[in-house]
């Protein structure tokens, strides 16, 4: 009784420690404005169906046609990232994280 109660109890402190954190980084004021984020979710669904018409050409055999929406699919890549920076920053990004944990051994 005593353990399940102290589980109960630990996890109810860690739910209410999580809330307040979870609403600090939305924030009310997110990056870019609302025409740019639009715009970068339409280009990842079309990044999606750019990916799925790739597929579908390889089941159906079609290499140089899957060749095509590959230059396709990385042009939009491409894209997404300036976008993405455009909005969001650099920050040092993922590729800065990684070469930081590199240099600690």
């Amino acid at each position: 009784m005593r353990k399940s109660l102290s589980i109960v109890c630990m996890s109810l402190l860690t739910v209410s420690l999580m809330g307040p954190l979870g609403t600090a980084y939305a924030g009310d004021n997110p990056p870019g404005n609302h025409r740019q984020r639009e715009e970068l979710r339409r280009d990842q669904r079309d990044l999606q169906a750019l990916r799925q018409q790739r597929n579908r050409e390889l089941r159906e055999g079609d290499r140089r046609e899957a060749r095509e929406y590959n230059e396709k699919i990385r042009d939009k890549q491409r894209e997404l990232y300036r976008d993405r920076r455009e909005i969001y920053g650099d920050n040092n990004g993922w590729w800065g994280r990684r070469d930081r944990d590199r240099d600690r051994d």
